[in-house]
C-alpha cells in the first residue's frame, strides 16, 4: 500500500467535508511536510511524545508491533489538523493537559514518565470521564427543559470527550497504518475472488479492508 493510498483511507474513515481528492492532497502535503522536517504540526515535541506513548498504551506491542512502532501520532497529528475543526482540536489539547495533570497529582510526573502499570491507570480514568461526559449529555437531551437540561450548556451537549477521540485516531491511524493492516489483521495482498461473507476460525485474525 503505497502513501496516497493510505490517506485515502483516512480521509473516508475520517468523513471529510472536502471531496476525498482533496482531501487526500491537503493530507499528503501534510504527511510529506512532517516527513521532511522530522517535526509535528499541530502539536509540541512534548506533545507529539505523550501522545505517542498515549496511543502506546492503547494499542500495546504485544505478539505484533503496537501503535508507537506503527507511528500513530504521526497519524494523529496530521488528521488533527487537517480533518478536525478547532473547537475539536482545543478539546484534545485540553485533554492531554488533564492527562498529565492526573499523572502529576497521582504519581507526581508527568504521563510520559510513568511505568507502564502507571500510564494505564491514568488511562482508565480518562476512560471513565468519556463515559461520566456522555451519560450526563444524554441526560441533558433527554431532560428538555427540565432542570438537568439547564446544568449543562447546549455547547457542551455534543462536545466529543478526549479520550473519545484519542481511542478513535488511535484504531483509525494503527489500524490504516502498514504494520496493522500487515502484522495485526489478515492482509492478502493479491486476493482471489470475492467471497462475501467468510467464517473466521478460531484465533484467526480479522481481515485487513
Amino acid at each position: 500500500m503505497n502513501r496516497r493510498d493510505a490517506i485515502l483511507r483516512v480521509a473516508t474513515f475520517v468523513g471529510a467535508s472536502m471531496s476525498l481528492p482533496t482531501m487526500a492532497d491537503t493530507l499528503e502535503r501534510s504527511a510529506s511536510l512532517r516527513a521532511s522536517t522530522g517535526k509535528p504540526l499541530l502539536f509540541s515535541a512534548d506533545q507529539d511524545a505523550m501522545v505517542a506513548e498515549l496511543a502506546e498504551t492503547i494499542i500495546p506491542t504485544t505478539k505484533t508491533p503496537g501503535a508507537k512502532a506503527a507511528k500513530v501520532n504521526e497519524i494523529i497529528d496530521i488528521v488533527l489538523k487537517d480533518c478536525y475543526r478547532e473547537p475539536d482540536q482545543k478539546v484534545f489539547m485540553e485533554g492531554l493537559a488533564r492527562t498529565n495533570k492526573l499523572a502529576q497529582d497521582a504519581y507526581g510526573k508527568a504521563f510520559v514518565s510513568l511505568d507502564s502499570n502507571q500510564r494505564i491507570e491514568i488511562v482508565k480514568k480518562l476512560e471513565a470521564e468519556a463515559k461520566e461526559l456522555k451519560a450526563q449529555q444524554a441526560k441533558a437531551v433527554q431532560g428538555g427543559n427540565n432542570q438537568q437540561d439547564v446544568q449543562m450548556p447546549k455547547e457542551q451537549r455534543k462536545v466529543t470527550p478526549f479520550f473519545t477521540m484519542l481511542k478513535d485516531l488511535t484504531l483509525m491511524g494503527y489500524f490504516t497504518s502498514e504494520i496493522g493492516c500487515t502484522q495485526a489483521l489478515e492482509y492478502v495482498p493479491v486476493p482471489g475472488r470475492y467471497e462475501g461473507c467468510i467464517t473466521l476460525k478460531p484465533g484467526q485474525k480479522a481481515w485487513a479492508i
